[in-house]
């Protein structure tokens, strides 16, 4: 038997390529041009193709019918019909449309949105060199163009799954100035990511994060080595502390998650309590951050879940974070390995079950639990602490060392936190939940704010009968 070194060749290399071209009008970019060619997905009669969001969470998508899409293969125009083709696809199957200005948030002359709401994804299951490149020959100048994986023109490129594309963001037009509390704190994230790159063990690690204003909120959402942080007119307000907090969590994510189970819970509990747990210890330990941060961090966590109205709720409804403090100090007692610069075997733990999923396997509960045990030993049931943490038992923490063995935790009697109406009410803005349900909503504070102090004050401003009411309690 010979053996030779094979070229893969043009024919054989699977490509899904994008280019998105620009429109701007006064107020800066509008719609989006989009071209994208799938490289010979040999797609049957009437068979899936292309997927089409038709609504993400409680939210409508942009509808596409057949005529707003156009579709065509080597063979000829058209193959499309509603999602599926009505032939054989011959070679390359490539499709074209305007993406108006839908779910892409518009922020001082540019637009930003992530691949879920922003392009059809290809049905078919496959790896792919992904491709994305953009046409800014019709762009203002100083136009600049922004993919997770990195910064256009392009060509930019990035192996991997599907989910490569729909599960990342896409940003074009002039990058602005923040507020002056996200630009300051820019150096915290410069300094953050390498570390955490060393710690998780990938060397090929890439992270960008996407800043957009927004009419109402603060807060984060994720994407695959990426997210978007979107900020109100009130962004200014967050404190450092609180945005080293958010920065670090969502950061995190991007190294450590665990698949969803078969029944379809996402085990937020881990992916959530993970992030929670080291945007806590990991500033500290890294150096970025002093002894204060870590002991107010620690100390806000424990005030959230001992005042949370949620404490006795099923984790399916209410996610509990403090579950890895919890564990943490398990396995410290046991391997005696304290010290705020010693890695626990929590640490060991996360650190391989990121790398199993980075490698592309699966990581559930079931592998936590194995984890553990190797630490904790057959007697001791995880899987039943595990079972009452997410029935919403709630958790004697009396004997947890946070961390450093000198530190234990005390309790203290404080007041569930209580908003005094329907917190559905923070969304649909129409007040609920008190004796005259009806008043709107028109302006608010961070009600998380108040889940994390007790000093701090919720205030609102409602409309009543034409009359503006300010409120502050």
């Amino acid at each position: 038997m010979n053996y030779f070194i094979r070229d893969r060749s043009e024919e054989d290399t699977r490509t899904f390529t994008i280019t998105i071209t620009p429109h701007f009008d006064a107020e800066g970019a509008h719609p989006l041009s989009m071209q994208q060619i799938l490289s010979n997905p040999s797609c049957a009669a009437h068979q899936p193709l292309f997927i089409f969001e038709t609504k993400f969470g409680n939210l409508p998508a942009h509808p596409f019918p057949e005529n707003m899409v156009g579709a065509y293969d080597e063979a000829s125009d058209s193959p499309d019909e509603e999602s599926r083709v009505n032939r054989n696809t011959a070679g390359d199957v490539t499709l074209q449309f305007h993406r108006p200005r839908v779910d892409m948030r518009r922020d001082q002359g540019g637009v930003c949105s992530d691949g879920r709401w922003l392009l059809p994804r290809p049905a078919v299951e496959r790896e792919d060199c992904n491709i994305v490149e953009w046409d800014l020959a019709q762009a203002p100048e100083g136009t600049r163009a922004v993919w997770s994986y990195g910064e256009g023109p392009g060509p930019v490129t990035k192996e991997g799954k599907l989910d490569v594309v729909s599960n990342s963001v896409f940003m074009v037009g002039p990058i602005n100035k923040l507020p002056e509390n996200l630009q300051r704190l820019n150096q915290y994230n410069l300094s953050l990511f390498p570390k955490l790159a060393g710690v998780f063990q990938r060397k090929d690690a890439s992270y960008r994060a996407f800043l957009r204003n927004t009419v109402r909120g603060f807060g984060g959402s994720l994407c695959l080595e990426s997210y978007v942080l979107e900020y109100d007119g009130m962004g200014w307000k967050e404190t450092d502390e609180d945005l080293v907090s958010l920065f670090s969590h969502e950061m995190i994510h991007s190294f450590s998650l665990m698949n969803p189970e078969a029944a379809g819970y996402d085990n937020g509990w881990y992916i959530e309590g993970v992030a929670e747990f080291y945007s806590i210890f990991l500033p500290y330990r890294f150096g970025l951050r002093g002894l204060d941060f870590l002991r107010n961090r620690l100390h806000t966590v424990l005030l959230e879940y001992g005042t949370s109205p949620r404490i006795e709720m099923d984790a399916i409804d209410a996610q509990h974070e403090f579950l890895q403090c919890l564990i943490d100090s398990f396995l410290r007692r046991v391997t005696g390995q304290f010290g705020f610069d010693q890695n626990s075997p929590l640490d060991d733990i996360i650190v391989d079950m990121g790398k199993r999923l980075h490698r592309g396997k699966q990581v559930w509960a079931s592998d936590w639990l194995e984890y553990l045990r190797a630490f904790l030993g057959e007697d001791m049931d995880v899987s039943e602490d595990f079972w009452s943490l997410l029935r919403g038992q709630v958790r004697d923490l009396r004997a947890v060392v946070a961390i450093n063995k000198y530190w234990s935790l005390s309790s203290s009697m404080q007041e569930i936190l209580e908003t005094g109406f329907d917190k559905s009410s923070n969304s649909t803005r129409i007040v609920a939940g008190v004796l005259e349900d009806g008043d709107h909503i028109a302006t608010s504070s961070r009600i998380g704010l108040c889940d994390s102090s007790l000093s701090a004050y919720y205030e609102l401003v409602i409309e009543r009968a034409g009359e503006r009411i300010q409120i502050s309690y």
